[in-house]
């Protein structure tokens, strides 16, 4: 495209309220459950090679991780302790001492069987545990797995695992077998019907390969093998997928599996290994857990008991905080200032969200990167969509580059921070680049020009008609950041259809949209952070898993990228962290143009709680978890 000018149109942030009130008349709300059934997987007992010790690079992803959260968090609080907002009053807590009650937006699944889809949460709330944790200055630091071992090639290894954990409710000592069997029951290489949320990178990871039990205390594993037979070797295998603060699993029991069978699991809450039980648990109500009536193997907490509330409405959760009738809450970022004037106290693991655009649909890859076996991509190509770039027809390619691009430059990132998250965020660019981090460079971000915007879009041959519509185009939000994400997509639509499309923001539930990303068969763009969009997330790892066919069979962001996909493999495999940074700042250079998933803006987290019940409330750093560590509540 040549010729592209620059220009912009003055947008206030009452035309936005005006635009976001025109878009929510303009929104689809569905309801809809949906049900998988998962086969019993059986754990196999063979004897592995003996391994050595070898070491795996984590202190970059130490320092980059601390200085990352620190700079995001603080920025985010400071800007609410600034703010013109007026205080809140902190009331006492109308709940007994020690026994703490927090609002959510969703009180999620919470069945025991990880491949029915448990929700990642247990892990983070002290229900669930894995085998590796993330502390202050060791992001690998041993929790379920006192220690592990990896062959010299990378191909395999072993993880020793602590003989002193106990399952809930009496169900006895966890030993070797648990750790095998949770993984791959979740592993959708290992089972196909795992819905498990890490099925896709528990595949990408290990593939077909099972876990297998040496001993009691002692898990084999070999990893995935790329087609020429070497390793497909993540450095993150330790601090991502099977580590606590990561996307992970929460241990499950062949015990209870054996004696009450997989069906009565997925009817059940969750039976684990974590300071906090399941007493209760209602989807969409209400969750209450109790701390453990023994002397738990990591930490006792001073808290009796924890329960989760589900409040959907913002207003509602302000003003049940402003009551004491609960003690914590995820409170909308707009709300957050008026809190923390009036004395409240707020967590957070100092986790980000790139809140992006994916125009799902672009499956580009022909074959899969590791295997080489052809990938079924015709359902994406079926009709044509002005976003979707069918690569066997180099039109089609040039019209949808030209549409994402004209619409990446047709938002205003800085007015969206303003209005829709007060300020307390920032603008985001690149889904799984955060342009907080020290390597950013400003080539890599998109300008808000109307005029370039409107030039990009009249060279996709889609011009206006007379209504001055180019083409219509759905766009998914789901409830995620306390309501926040719809109402950036709102704001989005608004600024779209000031250049001609017709933007409709539809509002169902995840679990809905899920299926259809997994089958990689929509072309509904949808606004995400996705696995890797955090801001919390080291430049130089692999990244964008999601975004290519190395997750088959799970969990995809809805586009797979050749050139991610062979990044990814080529920054995993390489020793010198400098190389690293090399290939994946020629990977920001290939999404900028590509403009596919573009970023709107960076979404801080917190839970704010009443002082007043709560003394402090510290929590481990996190590569996912937004908020966690119940166990860690010092009590008033």
């Amino acid at each position: 495209m040549s010729n592209i000018w620059k220009g912009m149109r003055p947008f206030s942030i009452l035309a936005l309220a005006f635009a976001i009130t025109f878009a929510m008349a303009c929104t689809k709300e569905v309801e809809v459950e949906v049900v998988k059934e998962v086969p019993v997987e059986v754990v196999k007992e063979v004897q592995v090679e003996k391994v050595v010790e070898k070491e795996v690079e984590v202190e970059v992803i130490k320092e980059v991780i601390k200085e990352v959260q620190v700079e995001v968090a603080a920025e985010a609080v400071a800007a609410a302790e600034a703010s013109e907002a007026k205080p809140i009053n902190m009331p006492a807590s109308a709940n007994a001492s020690g026994q703490i009650v927090i609002a959510v937006t969703d009180v999620p699944p919470g069945v025991g069987l990880g491949s029915a889809q448990l929700a990642d949460g247990f892990h983070y709330w002290g229900v669930g545990e894995a085998t590796f944790q993330s502390i202050e200055g060791d992001t690998a630091a041993p929790m379920l797995a006192s220690g592990y071992t990896l062959e010299s090639d990378l191909s395999g290894g072993t993880l020793t695992i602590r003989d002193d954990v106990q399952f809930h409710h009496g169900w006895g000592p966890m030993t070797a077998a648990d750790i095998a069997y949770t993984i791959n029951d979740g592993n959708g290489a290992v089972n196909p019907r795992s819905i498990h949320w890490q099925a896709g990178d528990f595949a990408a990871m290990f593939g077909s390969n099972e876990l297998t039990v040496i001993d009691d205390t002692t898990v084999g594993f070999t990893f995935n093998k790329l087609a020429d037979g070497t390793a497909a070797f993540d450095p993150r295998w330790n601090a991502n997928l099977l580590n606590d603060a990561g996307q992970a699993f929460s241990v499950q029991s062949t015990k209870v599996r054996d004696d009450n069978g997989e069906d009565w699991m997925r009817d059940n809450p969750v039976i684990a290994t974590g300071p906090f039980q399941i007493t209760e648990w209602k989807q969409d109500d209400v969750g209450i857990l109790e701390a453990v009536p023994y002397d738990h193997w990591l930490v006792n907490p001073e808290i009796s008991t924890f329960t989760f509330r589900e409040v959907a409405e913002e207003a509602t959760k302000a003003a049940l905080m402003e009551t004491g009738e609960v003690d914590a809450a995820e409170i909308n970022l707009r709300a957050l200032p008026s809190f923390v004037k009036g004395g409240f106290g707020t967590g957070t693991t100092g986790l980000g969200f790139i809140d992006s655009i994916v125009f799902s649909g672009n499956l580009w890859e022909s074959h899969h990167v590791i295997t080489g076996e052809p990938l079924d991509t015709a359902a994406v190509y079926m009709r044509d969509v002005q976003w979707v770039g069918n690569p066997i027809d180099s039109a089609d390619v040039e019209e949808a580059w030209n549409v994402r691009n004209g619409l990446a430059r047709a938002i205003d990132r800085d007015l969206i921070n303003e209005a829709v998250l007060g300020g307390l965020g920032s603008p985001a660019h690149i889904n799984v680049f955060c342009n907080c981090a020290p390597e950013w460079q400003s080539k890599w971000e998109f300008p808000y020009d109307v005029a370039a915007a409107e030039a990009y879009l009249d060279a996709s041959g889609n011009t206006k008609n007379s209504n001055g519509v180019r083409f219509e185009m759905p766009l998914f939000a789901n409830a995620d950041h306390n309501g926040i994400r719809r109402e950036v997509a709102d704001a989005i639509s608004g600024m779209w259809r000031d250049v001609g499309v017709d933007t409709t923001v539809q509002k169902f539930n995840y679990s809905v949209y899920r299926p259809t990303i997994v089958a990689r068969a929509t072309t509904l763009p949808w606004i995400t952070s996705g696995d890797d969009g955090k801001t919390t997330w080291p430049w130089d790892w692999p990244k964008g898993q999601d975004h290519t066919s190395l997750t088959r069979g799970g969990y995809g962001i809805g586009i797979e990228l050749p050139f991610m996909a062979t990044t990814w493999l080529a920054v995993a495999g390489e020793a010198d962290k400098a190389k690293r940074i090399e290939l994946n700042n020629a990977l920001a250079d290939h999404l900028y143009d590509e403009a596919i998933d573009f970023g709107v803006v960076n979404v801080p987290s917190f839970v704010t709680y009443n002082k007043n019940s709560i003394a402090s409330w510290d929590m481990d750093p996190s590569l996912f978890a937004s908020w966690g560590q119940p166990e860690h509540i010092t009590l008033k």
